[in-house]
């Protein structure tokens, strides 16, 4: 069973794409920046806003369903993906121990953003998402792949700067788009440590493929 998990971040992440895109095909429109405007905007609207019963323009929003759906195959991803992420190293010990168990629960408790405690979560999965990854850093510095250290490293930055600007709203205005930005980075983190781990298994185990 071990060496299907690592496929599991990555089928999710295609898989959550391919929904929430037809989710917001749905979006009858509105958005912080321009409540009456019509649509799903790549630039004004958060990924968030599929999910809310009303948009910002007051209309009922029929994709809050399908955007919910997309947001927990979207948790079930990250769920997975924390589990797995240990596994690039050769050891385990109390750090990677405590990603694994902290990231987790950070990504159970994100599978909740859709709820009207949204901006409660952001801040609960900011607190929860940071005890998970200092831990992880302190192991990250004797990894030996340069380039899969630096993305991680600026993942947390970019994640860093869209919690500063959600909570003082200095920039509001681009967070939408910088969070779309965020997220790609993040998505590339994801499949590369996935296609890491899985290179990995399969050269532990040759037979599997």
């Amino acid at each position: 069973m071990k060496y299907y998990l690592p496929y599991i971040p990555i089928v999710g992440m295609i898989l959550y794409l391919i929904v929430f895109s037809i989710a917001a095909t749905d979006y009858p429109g509105g958005s912080v920046n321009h409540s009456m405007a019509d649509g799903y905007s790549f630039f004004h609207n958060f990924l968030c806003d599929v999910m809310n019963p009303v948009t910002q323009g007051g209309k009922e929003n029929s994709a809050r369903g399908l955007a919910i759906i997309s947001h927990l195959i979207l948790s079930v991803t990250m769920i997975s993906f924390f589990y797995i992420l240990p596994n690039i190293f050769s050891f385990q010990n109390k750090n990677t121990r405590m990603v694994r168990s902290f990231g987790v629960l950070t990504m159970v408790v994100f599978a909740f953003m859709f709820t009207k405690y949204h901006d409660l979560i952001v801040t609960v999965t900011a607190i929860l998402g940071t005890v998970a990854l200092v831990p992880f850093f302190l192991e990250l510095r004797k990894y030996p792949n340069k380039g899969l250290k630096q993305l991680a490293y600026l993942c947390y930055l970019l994640s860093v700067i869209v919690f500063f600007i959600f909570v003082t709203k200095i920039g509001f205005y681009y967070l939408p788009f910088l969070q779309k930005i965020t997220f790609a980075v993040d998505a590339w983190w994801v499949i590369w440590v996935s296609l890491i781990i899985i290179k990995k298994n399969q050269s532990v185990n040759p037979l599997f493929h």
